[in-house]
């Protein structure tokens, strides 16, 4: 077990589908790290996604690290380029500042959960 609470495990053997499932199944957004292929396909599933809207409206994707991702994984000009004229090209952000990711994710989340009064 990963920790002393589990009384069982669940191993995905293979990694696409594990995150695969995991990109399907947040809907209020992405934060991407620096990384290398695993991420890059992350990127490109959530891309999938939000491209042909196959889980319902867009949602935000957040690639950290100005630098990392336009010159030495050049990524976020393709996703732009894509994204482009297409519902998901305000989605897509390039930042360094945490304050930045929260914001975006905290605007994101407001439009799409509906606070509840006591």
């Amino acid at each position: 077990p990963p920790n002393v609470f589990a009384t069982h495990v669940g191993k995905y053997f293979s990694n696409s589908v594990r995150e695969d499932g995991l990109v399907t199944i947040a809907r209020c957004g992405l934060v991407f790290a620096k990384g290398s292929a695993g991420t890059i396909q992350e990127i490109f599933q959530d891309q999938t996604q939000n491209y042909y809207l196959t889980e319902g409206d867009p949602s935000p994707m957040i690639l950290v690290g100005e630098d990392y991702w336009k010159w030495r994984r050049p990524i976020y000009p393709l996703l732009c380029s894509m994204a482009a004229g297409r519902p998901h090209d305000h989605q897509l952000h390039i930042t360094d500042s945490n304050d930045t990711i929260v914001s975006i994710l905290t605007r994101f989340r407001a439009t799409r959960i509906p606070v509840q009064a006591n």
